[in-house]
């Protein structure tokens, strides 16, 4: 009895040893480069095509005080080279300390990058590094991605700050929904054309500006989206969450309508090998603002003007840009081909490597339904 007590005692004191020592490899923090951001442009050189920025966080050394460093919170480094592999390795000999892929928030591909090369293979060393997460935001820049990612927002890591942004996409239908490197990498897979999110630099700050549209079989660049189309993007898709809707009355006054819900509902039709679409929308919201005079009339007869407006603004919308992506880009970047499979899988299965061209041919109606619950309080 007295040995098993003294078994239990020895082996208790042993697991705390264990415990209370730690980690045999552990590393300071501050010995630890962590990788925030990339950036990625062309380079004027011929030999070292790609010109790469990586954006590391900006750690406290050893013995400093206080909450964070003095200064900038990171570090931008910009090397050239023929293979994204060789630039990050290249980053050993600028670095003291051990880089870690594994806290990237954001990727930022310039415009004519985006164009000049294959994502897949732009994107490809990322994508097979077994560190890096799948969970990064992609995003795309007319400005070089240096530019962006050397913004000087106070307090702010800039790659940080554009994830952030994404927050925001319950308040504004001009902003396309975050996409994650993860969700790049299987559109691209697939051949699958969509839409990436578009930011620009003003000032000391980063905002969303519109919208770029890949082409699935080039995996290139193609072209851009206004806010106006990014806007008509989300009512055909359905995937925004929410959002302020501005339109004119008869007498050209403001009238802003604030989305609570919509439901896009898309029905496919596929007859003599020709594909079409039914689209019906239906929102409901609140009168947020209204210019007019007659504002202060809450009569059955105003409120159904008012939608009738609304619902005109948001046909409107949503047939400008798909005129756009149908006959300009001849790309689906509004997931039509989603409802189609659902619908048709045995048929879709046939045609998803040209679904593009289907999608550019189809002919598509819009129906649209918007209802105000909410007035809200009148003051004049």
């Amino acid at each position: 009895m007295m040995k098993n007590r003294m078994k239990r005692k020895l082996s208790m004191c042993l697991f705390a040893l264990i415990i209370l020592s730690g980690c045999w490899d552990n590393a300071d923090i501050e010995d630890i480069s962590f990788v925030m951001g990339y950036g990625f442009d062309n380079s004027e050189n011929e030999e070292n095509a790609i010109k790469h920025t990586t954006q590391l966080a900006v750690t406290k050394k050893k013995g400093e005080q206080g909450a964070a460093p003095q200064g900038k919170m990171f570090q931008n480094i910009t090397l050239e080279g023929s293979s994204i592999q060789d630039i990050i390795r290249s980053l050993s000999l600028q670095q003291p300390n051990p880089v870690f892929t594994d806290h990237l928030e954001s990727v930022i591909l310039n415009q004519e990058t985006a164009k000049t090369y294959d994502l897949a293979i732009l994107l490809d060393q990322m994508l097979r590094d077994n560190i890096t997460r799948l969970s990064p935001y992609v995003v795309l820049s007319k400005q070089p991605a240096s530019e962006i990612l050397n913004t000087n927002i106070e307090g702010e890591i800039p790659s940080s700050y554009i994830s952030t942004i994404f927050d925001n996409e319950t308040s504004t239908l001009k902003m396309l929904p975050g996409v994650r490197l993860g969700e790049v990498a299987a559109n691209l897979s697939s051949q699958k054309s969509f839409a990436l999110p578009n930011v620009k630099k003003i000032d000391n700050t980063v905002m969303a500006d519109g919208a770029g549209v890949v082409d699935g079989k080039e995996r290139k660049l193609v072209g851009f989206l206004t806010m106006e189309e990014v806007e008509g993007v989300n009512w055909l898709s359905g995937k925004g969450k929410a959002g302020l809707l501005e339109f004119k009355d008869n007498e050209n006054n403001t009238i802003v309508y604030e989305v609570q819900h919509y439901n896009t509902k898309v029905k496919p039709t596929f007859q003599h090998g020709a594909v079409s679409f039914q689209v019906q929308v239906n929102a409901e919201g609140w009168i947020t603002e209204d210019w007019s005079q007659s504002s202060h009339n809450l009569s059955e007869r105003y409120i159904e003007r008012l939608e009738k407006l609304a619902a005109e603004q948001v046909q409107e919308l949503m047939t400008e840009t798909l005129h756009k992506v149908q006959k300009k880009y001849k790309v689906d970047v509004v997931d039509f081909s989603d409802s189609f499979r659902i619908a048709y899988p045995k048929e879709f299965n046939n045609i998803k490597k040209n679904w593009d061209d289907y999608f550019a041919k189809a002919d598509v109606s819009i129906k649209t339904d918007v209802k105000i619950i909410n007035t809200g309080d009148v003051v004049k």
